[in-house]
């Protein structure tokens, strides 16, 4: 089980691994009020205020 957390979608950053849905998922950009996230066979824009980010063993957000 990896670490989360619970933050605001203006805080999340283009590489940050986003957990939705039970899913991982690539945040991609954050515009027009929506986070895109992305995998590698869908992408979405997400309208939720507060989103879930996969913490490293250093409790720092994961950047891949």
């Amino acid at each position: 089980m990896q670490n989360t957390l619970t933050v605001i979608r203006q805080c999340v950053t283009p590489g940050m691994l986003v957990i939705h849905h039970g899913k991982p998922w690539r945040a991609a950009v954050n515009k027009d009020g929506k986070l895109h996230i992305h995998t590698l066979t869908e992408a979405k824009p997400l309208k939720d205020l507060l989103v879930d980010i996969v913490l490293n063993h250093k409790n720092e957000p994961e950047i891949i």
